[in-house]
């Protein structure tokens, strides 16, 4: 009877419709693989040869797969949904129990790791928190520390100097810095016994007759304690005042103001003194009377000048042939009237020797100074010879300084650059380069400085900072040096000596503007976690507020031979099975072998074809229909046969 294949028929049409069901319930679960129930059919078991009449007795249910086709592909705002575009399964671990799934839909937890809704965690390959490996695979677990901060050690600066530019006009050329100071502190004044006598009259009185201890007073202050003591040994002690200033000036002040005071000096100290002999100062209304003589010995070049006598020296400018200087010897009363006769022997060399080469000068410490007038680095100076001893500076040679260069003087320096470097800590520091036209052709100073101050390499004869010297060809390209290396001293706790090598190789010399193609540095200061990114390969990227990323992790994914052999456990996980066959371990980088590669703020979504599926529910709804019709027409025969009489 049919009976047994009708009812089989309605069994494997209602599993149909089971798994065509769940499809459907399914159709917008993530990562979800459709299933189909695949029909068998039935024979009766027959101790004789099959026939060719025999009829089967039914369907069964031979297995529902699942289809592990690739899923339609969404994208979504979250970085950690990820999607599989290809083959292979997540592993992942609850307490060690591994489950697979194509759900990518993660998140990170409280403690860090990338777990899925269940809460279970995402395996791959593991990273410390200073983004190296930690060689063994396992539970993802990220770290949200800030990023470590790294010292600049060198500093690109791709710029174009202005060929057209003169030197700037407050530079310093190279400086010789004599030791002609004024005669008190080399020659110190001597009051014999036949010169020390000193007569000083007082508001018309009569002279009183002073005497100063006779000797050697090496400098003002001491001369000033003889004459006072002379005085205050006489008559006039209380009435008469002396004081020097810082250039010797010898004073003789009357104590008694007013327009009756008088003082008349006299003796043969007061020319040793120079002070002014037989003359009557007095003083006006309040005023005090007060004589000013000098007790600075006049600068002698030749300490016994015979007449026609001249000393010689010998000055080389920029490595030239040495030019003689004749500079007549004479007694000079002061240091600026040593300065012109220096500078009118110079003169006199004329226009092809130092004339226009060499200017003379003097510091606030009545140093002597000669200076080239070629600007630059490259500029030298070389004096020797008899003047030269005389004025401090015998053999001495001298190169240019940055003696006018000053970074709060725009006139001192022709072009400027700065930019951000880092210390070891991570502390940021300006570092600024100074750029100054020398009057040599394509040649260029180079002053760098970090927050206004100079790398401590300091010239020892000028104790003054000194540049680099770059050149450019006639071409415009740069010659050498390319970089310069500098070393910083830094005060911020960090590694004391910041070493920075300033690469200038891009520059270039052309007739244009002053302008910068391009800074770069390679240090960075300390950053906090700002995003997330994940790479094709699995690897995930923390992004940090500094510009740098870090190495959090890496996503593995594993596959099967056989994925039908998985077994589903719900929760769109799925467990191992012999059936399954070999899995290879922890798993591999996606993008490797026969795993596909996963893509960022996507996820995969159910393979389900919702029309296909709706079809294939009329099909077994028929199908059913029909296998209960087969029983009815059984039933309806058998009452036909129950009915014969």
């Amino acid at each position: 009877m049919a009976f047994q294949q009708g009812l089989s028929g309605l069994s494997i049409a209602s599993k149909a419709l089971d798994a065509i069901s769940n499809n459907v319930s399914n159709s917008g679960t993530v990562g979800f693989k459709q299933a189909t129930a695949q029909f068998a059919d039935v024979f009766a078991a027959s101790l004789a040869a099959g026939s060719s009449t025999q009829v089967g007795i039914g369907a069964s249910i031979g297995n529902v797969a699942q289809q592990f086709t690739q899923g339609n592909i969404s994208t979504t705002s979250n970085t950690l949904d990820l999607a599989i575009n290809g083959g292979g399964f997540y592993r992942m671990s609850d307490n060690g129990s591994i489950t697979y799934s194509r759900n990518g839909q993660f998140h990170v937890d409280k403690n860090g790791y990338v777990v899925n809704a269940s809460g279970l965690r995402l395996t791959g390959n593991t990273f410390d928190a200073k983004g190296l490996p930690s060689g063994v695979g396992g539970e993802i677990q990220m770290s949200f520390g800030d990023a470590d901060p790294k010292a600049t050690t060198e500093a690109g600066y791709s710029v174009n100097l202005d060929s057209r530019s003169a030197s700037p006009s407050a530079l310093t050329k190279a400086t010789l810095y004599g030791t002609a100071v004024p005669g008190t502190v080399a020659t110190p004044l001597v009051l014999t016994a036949t010169n020390n006598t000193l007569s000083i009259a007082v508001d018309g009185e009569a002279a009183a007759s002073i005497n100063i201890a006779a000797g050697s007073y090496p400098d003002s202050s001491s001369l000033v304690a003889a004459v006072q003591a002379g005085i205050d040994k006489s008559s006039l002690k209380g009435r008469v005042e002396v004081s020097a200033d810082s250039s010797g000036k010898l004073t003789l002040t009357s104590k008694h103001g007013g327009r009756l005071s008088s003082l008349l000096v006299g003796g043969t100290a007061a020319a040793g003194l120079q002070l002014p002999s037989g003359v009557t100062v007095s003083g006006s209304n309040a005023v005090v009377a007060t004589l000013s003589g000098t007790a600075v010995a006049p600068l002698t070049i030749a300490p016994t000048p015979a007449a026609g006598t001249t000393s010689t020296m010998s000055v080389s400018v920029d490595g030239g042939s040495p030019v003689t200087v004749t500079l007549n010897a004479a007694t000079y009363p002061d240091t600026a009237s040593l300065v012109a006769a220096v500078q009118a022997a110079v003169n006199a060399t004329g226009p092809t020797g130092l004339q226009g080469k060499v200017v003379v000068g003097s510091n606030a410490n009545g140093n002597v100074t000669l200076s080239s007038a070629l600007a630059g680095g490259a500029s030298s100076m070389t004096v020797s010879g008899a003047a030269a001893s005389a004025l401090g500076m015998p053999g001495f040679t001298a190169t240019a300084n940055s003696g006018g260069f000053s970074i709060t003087d725009p006139t001192s320096y022709t072009s400027t650059t700065s930019q951000t470097v880092y210390d070891s800590l991570g502390n940021p520091h300006t570092q600024s380069l100074y750029f100054v036209k020398t009057a040599q052709a394509n040649k260029w100073d180079v002053y760098t400085s970090l927050d206004g101050g100079f790398p401590p390499e300091i010239d020892a004869t000028t104790g003054l900072h000194s540049p680099t010297t770059i050149s450019f060809d006639s071409n415009g390209g740069l010659l050498t040096p390319k970089t310069i290396s500098t070393v910083y001293t830094v005060t911020t706790g960090a590694v004391p000596s910041l070493a920075v090598t300033v690469d200038l190789n891009n520059s270039t010399q052309f007739g244009n503007s002053f302008g910068v193609a391009q800074l770069s540095q390679d240090g960075y200061k300390p950053g906090s976690l700002s995003g997330l990114t994940v790479e094709a390969d699995g690897t995930i990227l923390g992004n940090f507020s500094n510009g740098q990323s870090r190495t959090m992790g890496q996503v593995l994914l594993t596959n099967f031979r056989n994925p039908n052999g998985l077994v589903s456990v719900g929760g769109n996980q799925w467990q191992w099975t012999p059936a399954a066959g070999a899995v290879d371990g922890a798993g591999a980088p996606p993008g490797t072998g026969t795993l596909g590669v996963l893509q960022s703020a996507a996820v995969e979504e159910s393979n389900v074809d919702l029309t296909g599926e709706l079809v294939n529910m009329i099909t077994q709804q028929r199908a059913y229909q029909a296998n209960a019709q087969s029983i009815k027409t059984q039933d309806q025969i058998l009452q036909t046969l129950v009915n014969l009489r």
